[in-house]
């Protein structure tokens, strides 16, 4: 049985072209000896026309030219241009500048409950912050009553959505303090005589 095929010999066999090498093959063979060609004629050129390194080590030389040019003149004491002339203070100016002075309010003082004042309350407050805030409006409307007075404030140990109190005092007797409260009510606002 010849037709049959041998199990141990291979399924395909390689093909084999007796004119020698394919042509896809030559062409990438004639492309690389011309390529390489191309690169010799190149390298040989460059060689012929001197451009070659040679032995020659290219020396770099520091700029003959001085680097600052020194003037020549001298620097003369009487023009001197680094600072400015110094100014001279003038209060004048200082005062046009600030507009009315103001002179400042002395600080509010936070009264213990126990002490003996005699003072007027003005109004109560949910905060101490609130309670500055009362002052500020009373102190602007009414310069001329609060200017020698100062705030007072004073937490309370009731319970309420207002446990602060704002008071001022400075006040030589009773009738001072009423003095006092009597101005304020006719500007429009509460006051009242506080003996504690």
């Amino acid at each position: 049985m010849s037709d049959q095929v041998n199990a141990s010999s291979p399924m395909y066999r390689p093909s084999r072209d007796d004119r020698g090498i394919d042509a896809g093959t030559k062409r990438l063979l004639y492309l690389a000896g011309f390529g390489g060609l191309a690169i010799l004629t190149g390298v040989a050129a460059y060689s012929l026309t001197g451009h070659s390194g040679g032995d020659t080590v290219p020396v770099v030389q520091a700029d003959p030219r001085p680097i600052r040019v020194r003037q020549e003149k001298q620097a003369d004491p009487n023009n001197s241009h680094l600072a400015p002339p110094t100014e001279e203070p003038n209060p004048q100016a200082l005062l046009t500048m600030q507009g009315p002075i103001r002179t400042p309010l002395p600080p509010p003082a936070i009264i213990p409950p126990h002490v003996k004042t005699l003072t007027v309350q003005l109004s109560s407050a949910k905060s101490e912050a609130a309670a500055q805030a009362a002052w500020d409006n009373l102190a602007r409307k009414m310069p001329e009553l609060f200017g020698q007075h100062r705030a007072m404030f004073q937490k309370t140990n009731e319970s309420g959505p207002m446990p602060w109190r704002l008071r001022t005092g400075g006040f030589a007797d009773s009738a001072q303090a009423k003095a006092f409260c009597d101005k304020v009510k006719a500007k429009g606002a509460q006051c009242s005589v506080v003996e504690s």
